[in-house]
């Protein structure tokens, strides 16, 4: 394995735990702990896999295509960051309130499609959000490992663009699969109705929303030590973690987790073929 390959794996691994967006690694282990109600163990296994899958593009997604604009020469991005920051927090305080409160939010032909398209492609908007609140922290590294220069001087490497995608993909499917597996032992030890997890999950994505539009909203206020203390709080147990997955323990236990979801998929593709 070369080091580009190990160096990009590592690189898209450790951006999932980046400090801008760290809060949205518990929301999205609650959003998985809340979906997929009703069916069976094994059938919400092989969609938190999937789902895992498409967070990761959407999370992706964004730095390529803020690499590119950057590397095309565009000045508006880096100005427009804070407000896109606090834009995106506000979102998401306003979709957990919904989430705890079980309201629908108003039902206007734009909210409708958004609501119809989250249901489908859920999992790759969180993904949005994810890179979103994570593009200022994450986004100098991924041009490196993607082989973008700001003068587009150097050439695209897909082999670093393929490893950082499939770092973060782990790390990402396998806090789905915890959620998955907690939300599915929560109904059956202690016998909570769905609505529960829904509303624990819609807390969680209510504090990353707070997080989020705190960590960029600090900027717009003068003196503000407290935003600055908490920022700093969790920015230092996110690199606490990103220093484990970066270690030889960590890079272990990553690709264990791949031979594990690589196993649970071909598995489920054997029992798949039997039932036909």
């Amino acid at each position: 394995m070369s080091s580009l390959v190990i160096y990009g794996f590592t690189a898209g691994a450790v951006a999932t735990v980046n400090p801008c967006g760290f809060a949205l690694l518990p929301a999205w282990f609650a959003r998985e702990m809340a979906v997929h109600e009703g069916r069976p163990a094994a059938d919400r296994l092989i969609r938190a896999i999937g789902s895992g899958g498409m967070v990761s593009l959407g999370f992706v997604s964004i730095f390529v295509v803020a690499g590119v604009l950057l590397a095309a020469g565009s000045e508006w991005l880096g100005p427009a960051l804070p407000w896109i920051g606090v834009t995106l927090g506000l979102a998401l305080v306003l979709i957990g309130i919904s989430w705890v409160a079980s309201v629908r939010l108003p039902g206007v032909p734009v909210v409708e499609r958004c609501r119809r398209v989250s249901t489908r492609y859920g999992a790759f908007g969180f993904g949005l959000f994810y890179g979103l609140g994570s593009i200022s922290c994450t986004l100098p590294v991924f041009m490196s490992v993607a082989g973008l220069s700001f003068l587009l001087e150097s050439e695209i490497s897909l082999a670093g663009f393929l490893a950082y995608l499939a770092g973060a993909t782990i790390v990402l499917t396998l806090v789905a699969l915890g959620g998955t597996l907690v939300g599915s032992g929560l109904l059956k030890l202690v016998q909570v109705s769905a609505g529960f997890l829904r509303r624990t999950a819609g807390v969680l994505i209510l504090l990353a929303g707070l997080y989020i539009a705190l960590y960029w909203g600090r900027l717009f206020l003068d003196n503000a030590t407290w935003a600055d203390e908490i920022a700093y709080s969790v920015g230092a147990y996110a690199s606490r973690v990103g220093m484990f997955l970066s270690s030889r323990t960590g890079l272990t236990i990553l690709l264990s987790g791949f031979a594990a979801i690589a196993l649970m998929v071909w598995i489920a593709r054997v029992s798949g073929a039997n039932r036909k």
